[in-house]
């Protein structure tokens, strides 16, 4: 549960939502601080409050900035969850000249349980007339994007606001616990052990990669075999403490989320698994892109 908000923290969080709402991608503080008429520097300290309760998260470069976290939108309300494109999701149209996305704001499914093929009647907000009959379609439920159809439009009714998709696919995630479906049995490396014990232990257990941590047991890195095989590759010392070559950016999810907000992290970060916490900060298990899908799948 988010603590409660002070009201120039949900000021700054309102901001921020708002501009990546409009603009569709990363926000810098400054902009934030221009609409808000505040210095950029207090700005960025509260936004880095903010990212440490796990409302925002960050990237650096010249393309970097600031994006609201899926707690954003709940610590701030229902009323704030919508983004811009309003109603229950989006209706994203593949043209030859790029994509066109429109809002839906009623769907209904037909023929689900019939020998007919199954259609998806989507009312929308949005340029109805740039569609046409036979273009691929992608419905997504927003935010969580828990419902994905994808088809092509079999018609369209201008004055009515709806268009009919032949389903081809539909996806249906369920709300599970990341930690229902993790590797409970967590294989960790303490960070003064050698790339060699590090490469026995992953060669042992038949895994590709394991956190690093500290005598207290918090996490401080993560090392891969890509690691040790980029170490063997460069003739270097496999005698070499860990801490030397292990990754310290490592990418964790609480116990208590989602397996789509797994999966929102994973893409995000653009890796395949997340280190699992508890309440206190303490490794607790591993969950791969693979262990979503052999979950989903199983259903």
């Amino acid at each position: 549960m988010v603590r409660h908000l002070t009201s120039v923290q949900r000021e700054v969080l309102e901001t921020l939502v708002n501009l990546y709402k409009e603009k569709g991608r990363m926000i810098k503080s400054k902009e934030v601080a221009s609409i808000l008429g505040k210095d950029e520097g207090t700005v960025r300290n509260i936004i880095m409050w903010l990212k440490s309760m796990g409302l925002v998260e960050s990237r650096t470069g010249p393309a970097g900035g600031y994006v609201p976290t899926l707690k954003a939108y709940e610590a701030l309300g229902t009323t704030t969850m919508i983004p811009t494109i309003t109603g229950y999701g989006v209706v994203v149209v593949r043209k030859p000249e790029g994509e066109l996305k429109l809002s839906a704001i009623q769907l209904e499914i037909l023929g689900l349980f019939s020998m007919e093929n199954a259609k998806a009647v989507v009312r929308v907000t949005g340029n109805l007339f740039a569609v046409s009959e036979g273009d691929k379609v992608r419905i997504e439920s927003i935010p969580h994007k828990r419902l994905v159809i994808e088809g092509y439009v079999e018609k369209k009714d201008i004055h009515a606001g709806e268009m009919m998709v032949a389903i081809q696919r539909l996806v249906v995630i369920p709300d599970e616990k990341v930690s229902s479906i993790a590797t409970k049995k967590l294989i960790t490396i303490p960070e003064d052990a050698s790339l060699r014990e590090a490469a026995s232990i992953l060669y042992k257990h038949g895994i590709r990669g394991a956190p690093v941590t500290a005598s207290n047991g918090k996490v401080i890195g993560f090392i891969t075999t890509t690691d040790v095989a980029m170490v063997v590759a460069n003739n270097e010392d496999l005698d070499s403490p860990i801490s030397e070559y292990m990754r310290r950016n490592v990418f964790v999810i609480g116990e208590n989320e989602s397996i789509i907000e797994a999966m929102r992290l994973m893409d995000f970060h653009g890796v395949g698994r997340l280190v699992v916490i508890d309440n206190k900060g303490n490794p607790i298990g591993i969950i791969t892109r693979t262990d979503i899908l052999r979950f989903i799948l199983a259903l």
